[in-house]
This record gives C-alpha cells, structure tokens and sequence, in this order.
C-alpha cells in the first residue's frame, strides 16, 4: 500500500509514537496512518497466503460476543482464528452468567484470564469502551451503533487491489451519514488521504466532532471530506460509490419514515451513469436489493461489494494478530 506523504515539518507531536501497535481496535482511527498502512499491507499477505501464519497464534484463544445478528463477521472472525492457530469461543449471553444478573465488567476481568482477545458486537458503542477499559486483553469493536471498523479495513483493501493504492481517490458515501458504516469509512478515508463526500438528506448529517478529527488527520495525509444533499453531484468524479442500507438493526421503528426520508438516494444505474465509466460501487452487506441499491448494480460489473465482503477474512486475520502479537510476524 502507498502511503500519503506526511512532510518532517508536519509532523505531529507525538510522532515518536507513530505506527504504534494499539492496545484495542474500538474505531478505525485507533490506527494511525502507518498502522493503518502496515495492518493493510499485513491483510494482503494473509490473502495471498492465508495460512503461513497458521502456528503463529497456536494456543491463543478469541471470545466472540454478538448481540446483534451477524454472518460475514461471525464466520470470518472464526476462519480467521483457525488460519492463526487460534481457538474460538463463541459467547451467548444467554448461555452464560450474563443472562442472570452478572455485569459486563465482572464478566470481562475473568474473561480476560483466559483469553487473548475479545471481539464484541453490540448496540452502545460506550460498550465497548466501557469493557476495553477494563480488559487486559486486547477487544475488537466488531460492530456497535457508531463504529464499523472491521468493515471499513475490508473496504480499504478492496480498494487498494482494484487500483493499486486508496491514496487521492474520491469516493462518495450516498445514505445515512451518521451511520456507524459512514463514521467509519470517513475514518478510513481521513488514514489513507482520500477524498470523501457524504450525500445526505437534512437531518443526517455526519457528527461534527468526527468530522473535525478526520479533518485534523487528513491535513497529514492529504485527504478531504465534503458534504451534500444532492447524490447526484456526490458521485460526479468519483472513483467509488458507496450504499448502505437505510434502516439500521437498531432502529426498525423508523423504517417508513427513513424510507421516505432516503428516497432520492437509492444507487441505481441512473446515478452511477453519473458517475464515470471505470467507477466502483462499495456497499456494506446485508443489501436490502431494489431500495437503497437496485440488483443491477449490485451484481454488475462496476460492482466491489462481494471483494469487500471476501476481505473480510483477511483483515480478521491481519487485525487479530497485530494485535495480539504486535505486528506483521
């Protein structure tokens, strides 16, 4: 992966600690540029040869709790352990003293006795801080209300093998911008020095403290973040579309009103003919085919959404072991 060029003299203070391995992955700016870069670089090896790693982690174990519905990161998260020598614990709250009165945080202490890691996807993201404050094992936000961020390294390296680096490319997120997906890519974006527009309607705009965080990293790497209500401006020029679904797990109460509200932002083939030829359309899965993005679209040719999904794995993998082992290994 190319890296965005960050001058000596804008160099920030804590420098010295840059490319640093984080204690957690909670958001997707726990990595800073260089760890961005190295945890990506490390995922496209994974891919290429998943299981030269396969005793590097022999005997570790990963506790997985889900308390929301998944499939690509529940059977990625357990592929991924395997190919590292790791055993999985999957863990149901219902299964476990959890669903008889024990907290999170006693549960958590002990857990972190006998495991290496701790991946949670949960509602509050406030969660996830709570308990990576109290784990003395690394924990991966696998998913919460405000932050994707292993979705968000997927979409990265899809990237970064379709056109060779996601440095300077422009992408437009078309939807919802304060969803946890568009928190996230914005993150994403700001590490690698991409441009971003967020199209949305009124009342969705993306949180301004993030925005402000992205911003202040994009003046290192090069990168930029726009906003819009109109799609079709969004995608004139850019190198990448992205759909989400409209109405998030946690908020189904809201699904007419969303839908009504997000109407005029379905990607179809008549706003990527919009955008150029050679543009690539990104979405997050589950699709909700024919509302926020038509099944032409999603299955043609301008289509990178089953590459991100297949990244997936590679970046578990990549994401498990900086961070249980340090680095590349």
């Amino acid at each position: 992966m190319t890296l965005p060029r960050t001058d000596a003299a804008d160099r920030p203070a804590d420098a010295d600690t840059a490319g640093r391995t984080p204690a957690h992955l909670l958001r997707v700016s726990d990595f800073d540029p260089m760890a961005l870069a190295a945890v990506l670089d490390l995922a496209a090896r994974m891919k290429r040869e998943p299981l030269a790693w396969q005793h590097s982690l022999r005997g570790a174990a990963v506790g997985c709790s889900f308390e929301k519905p998944s499939t690509r990161t529940r059977v990625s998260l357990a592929v991924a352990a395997h190919r590292l020598g790791m055993t999985t614990v999957m863990l149901n709250k219902e299964e476990m003293q959890l669903g008889h009165g024990e907290t999170w945080e006693d549960t958590v202490r002990v857990l972190s006795s006998y495991l290496d890691a701790l991946t949670l996807r949960t509602f509050e993201h406030g969660t996830v801080e709570r308990l990576a404050g109290i784990a003395t094992v690394p924990v991966v936000n696998t998913l919460s209300n405000d932050h994707h961020p292993c979705q968000s390294l997927a979409d990265l390296l899809a990237l970064t093998e379709h056109f060779g680096t996601p440095a300077g490319l422009r992408a437009a997120f078309i939807g919802d911008g304060r969803s946890n997906t568009c928190n996230s890519f914005l993150e994403a974006c700001a590490g690698v020095g991409m441009h971003l527009t967020i199209a949305a309607p009124p009342g969705y705009e993306t949180d301004r403290d993030l925005v402000a965080a992205a911003r202040r990293t994009m003046q290192r790497t090069g990168g930029s973040v726009e906003f819009t209500t109109d799609p079709v401006a969004a995608v004139r020029q850019a190198d990448a579309v992205y759909a989400e679904v409209w109405v998030p797990m946690d908020r189904p109460q809201e699904r007419a009103e969303r839908v009504r509200r997000f109407a005029d932002y379905r990607v179809d083939g008549a706003l990527l003919a919009q955008a150029g030829a050679d543009t690539v359309v990104l979405h997050c899965l589950p699709a909700v085919r024919g509302e926020e993005i038509t099944s032409d679209v999603l299955d043609g040719p301008q289509s990178l959404v089953w590459r991100q999904a297949a990244n997936r794995l590679p970046t578990a993998q990549a994401v498990l072991h900086t961070l249980i082992a340090g680095g590349g290994g």
